[in-house]
């Protein structure tokens, strides 16, 4: 496995991640998916901005490299993060962080077709291992708790995330500063929630936001750090081996739940042995056997 700091980059905002989908379970029972997204973004442009401001990173000059980075934006962080909210509320963390897991199968083929990415052998079958580990997932008995075809929700935030890590892939070559880049995107992704919200749940807006402003605050702070790493790894590795290794959130967050929230969800077995299959084919596609 090559251990380069694309790689640390990924590891690390991996963690970062499964911490945010985390919070974003304590949140998402309080209110709805349009509201906590938008606190979630709000929460992470103002945390960028910040950091923006006291360290004196200049933007590039206006063009259309703008355009494309918000565009990745409002595919991950922001129709991402809506999707992922609604599949925790659905089917519980346990199962969406796992299934949403599948994005390198989409990033990868999307790599293929647009940037030219020219994955192994035993990457295509870690990509294999990776779609099986999600089958296993989606079977797990749903003992009146969720239903199946609820799994459209985190499989949909998969394919936003691989077409997300694409154009973020392809953006990056035009900017110098990965936290300039992550603000734009991030804004932009909070620009369409906050719209979608304001329009279709404002009268939910205010009490969500007094009633859920604690995991969610948590959540924007975790998810401006796990995106300003994961768009700094996409900067300077691979789109199928990031996006890969950035997947191992799910083990994670399947560790903690399993420790806090077993009895809550109903976690069966098929749920930890599909996310132990899940990073099996995760290293697969990471690796660079000689």
């Amino acid at each position: 496995m090559v251990l380069d700091l694309a790689f640390y980059y990924a590891i690390l905002s991996a963690f970062i991640f499964s911490m945010a989908d985390f919070a974003g379970r304590f949140g998402i029972h309080k209110t709805n998916a349009f509201v906590g997204t938008t606190m979630t973004r709000g929460v992470a442009s103002v945390i960028l901005f910040s950091v923006i401001l006291i360290t004196g990173v200049e933007f590039p000059p206006l063009g259309v490299h703008y355009l494309w980075v918000m565009i990745a934006g409002i595919c991950l962080p922001g129709l991402f993060s809506l999707l992922l909210l609604t599949s925790i509320l659905k089917i519980g963390v346990s199962r969406a962080a796992p299934i949403k897991g599948s994005s390198p199968l989409f990033a990868s083929f999307l790599a293929i077709l647009f940037l030219g990415e020219e994955p192994t052998w035993y990457h295509l079958l870690g990509v294999v291992f990776v779609v099986f580990g999600v089958i296993l997932i989606s079977l797990s008995p749903t003992e009146g708790q969720w239903k199946r075809k609820d799994i459209i929700w985190p499989i949909s935030a998969a394919l936003v995330s691989g077409i997300g890590s694409v154009t973020w892939r392809h953006a990056m070559s035009f900017f110098k500063e990965p936290i300039t880049a992550t603000f734009v995107g991030t804004f932009s992704a909070f620009v369409l929630v906050v719209t979608f919200t304001s329009i279709f749940k404002r009268k939910s807006l205010i009490p969500g936001i007094k009633a859920a402003w604690k995991p969610f605050f948590l959540m924007g702070f975790f998810a401006a750090v796990g995106v300003l790493l994961y768009v700094s790894a996409l900067q300077q590795g691979n789109v199928y081996r990031i996006s890969s290794l950035v997947q191992t959130s799910p083990l994670i967050t399947v560790f903690f739940s399993f420790i806090f929230l077993r009895k809550i969800e109903n976690i069966s077995w098929r749920v930890p042995v599909g996310a132990v299959i899940t990073l099996t084919g995760v290293a697969l596609v990471n690796s660079n056997f000689q």
